[in-house]
């Protein structure tokens, strides 16, 4: 699941957060450098015009100006052109105190510079730092909690534990990591226990027909002609079926199980010779078993691999047999420009779980160790990258108590 670059929209949000803080500190700190009183147009005329209707002398002036400052809390200064104090109501300092030059009724108002309050500069550059500092220990915890979770995880995995999972719940992109990540330990983990199993299955396969070939090898050795002739069929079975064990392990190799595609060797084949060779096979291993035959091929002809191909309809008919006791059905059939081939059985069926799995290298519905039902459990994979390879699918439907039905399907030849 793609969610989007949220993980960058909220970095870009924080940035645009701590430029905003950084502008309301500088404007807060500019105004703390700033009179908080500014002298306008209007209240300069009012001085003027209130001086200038006071009496000439200074004695009236300075009165004048006492009044201005008890009711307006106006301190006021005159000075002449030549900067002598004319009249003054109390030292100019503050933010109402004003210093006018003053020549016979003319007048321009001058205020003097507010004091700066101590500090200033220092304040907005310890705000910055204090704002930066804040913002980047969470934005480092925001990040660093989820990535450390995701670095312990993949440590544990790398020394061995494969059950080792990011436990990390997010809808960004670290989420997309840490889900990604889990995946892929989940397959990981599968192939690995998958690989163990096979060494398991390898010498529980070849351990079974190698014992009963040295067991009837001693029985020739030790009875007579006749009973040496008379094993000499076990031992020919026991040869094929390891044979079969040997020739799976080495189709899952060159297939490497996952990715790579076979190489075909492709001729025209006829479709009836095809289902015939794999008919023959199975009613020469298995004697017993009953297998009905429906074909419908008409002469359809493929240019197939003939050998992978019966292959991968012998694995087909090999596992009908293996988990049911029932008639087997082939039905074949071509119509609309592809072969059908479909595997009926009448056997226990598949559970919903392990049908997600069936593809899986070395999996097996069946995991209990009795020949009946023994295996690598490569035959599907096998199967379906083979036909895979030959432009085909290869589908599966099951259900338990209800049997199984395998079908292949191939392009027949233009």
């Amino acid at each position: 699941m793609i969610r989007g670059r949220k993980l960058v929209l909220r970095i870009y949000l924080i940035g645009l957060a701590q430029i905003a803080a950084l502008a309301v500190t500088f404007a807060l700190a500019r105004e703390a450098r700033e009179p908080p009183v500014t002298p306008r147009e209007q209240e300069t005329r009012f001085l003027v015009d209130e001086i200038a209707a006071a009496a000439p002398d200074r004695a009236a002036l300075e009165a004048r100006l006492r009044d201005l400052k008890e009711r307006a809390g106006m301190t006021v200064e005159l000075r002449d052109r030549s900067g002598a104090v004319v009249a003054s109501s109390g030292p100019v300092t503050g933010p109402r105190a004003f210093t006018i030059d003053w020549s016979g009724g003319a007048a321009s108002i001058k205020m003097p510079p507010y004091p700066a309050p101590a500090g200033g500069p220092v304040f907005a550059i310890a705000a910055v730092l204090v704002l930066v500092g804040i913002s980047a220990v969470f934005m480092a915890m925001w990040l660093g909690r989820p990535l450390a979770s995701l670095s312990a995880a993949a440590r544990r995995f790398g020394a061995g534990d494969l059950s080792a999972r990011a436990d990390l719940s997010r809808s960004d992109e670290l989420g997309d990591v840490a889900e990604a990540f889990n995946e892929m330990a989940a397959r990981i983990e599968d192939l690995v226990r998958g690989q163990r199993e096979l060494l398991a299955n390898v010498s529980h396969e070849l351990r079974t027909p190698l014992a009963r070939i040295r067991v009837a090898l001693d029985l020739a050795a030790e009875g007579s002609a006749q009973d040496a002739a008379a094993s000499l069929s076990g031992i020919a079975g026991d040869l094929g079926e390891i044979e079969r064990l040997i020739n799976d392990i080495l189709t899952s190799a060159r297939l490497e199980i996952s990715s790579a595609a076979p190489p075909l060797r492709v001729e025209r084949t006829p479709a009836k010779d095809l289902i015939e060779a794999s008919v023959e096979r199975f009613r020469a291993a298995r004697p017993e078993r009953s297998l009905r035959i429906e074909d419908a091929t008409a002469g359809a002809q493929l240019d197939v691999d003939r050998m992978l191909l019966r292959r991968a309809l012998d694995n087909l008919l090999d596992n009908a047999a293996k988990y049911s006791d029932g008639a087997i059905a082939l039905n074949a059939r071509a119509e609309g420009g592809s072969l059908t081939l479909e595997v009926r059985d009448a056997g226990a069926g598949i559970s919903p779980a392990d049908q997600k799995r069936l593809f899986s290298p070395f999996f097996r519905a069946d995991r209990s160790r009795a020949r009946k039902t023994g295996g690598l459990g490569l035959g599907l994979l096998l199967a379906r990258r083979i036909v895979e390879a030959h432009h085909g699918t290869l589908e599966i439907a099951s259900a338990p108590g209800e049997g199984t039905i395998a079908k292949i399907r191939v392009p027949t030849a233009g």
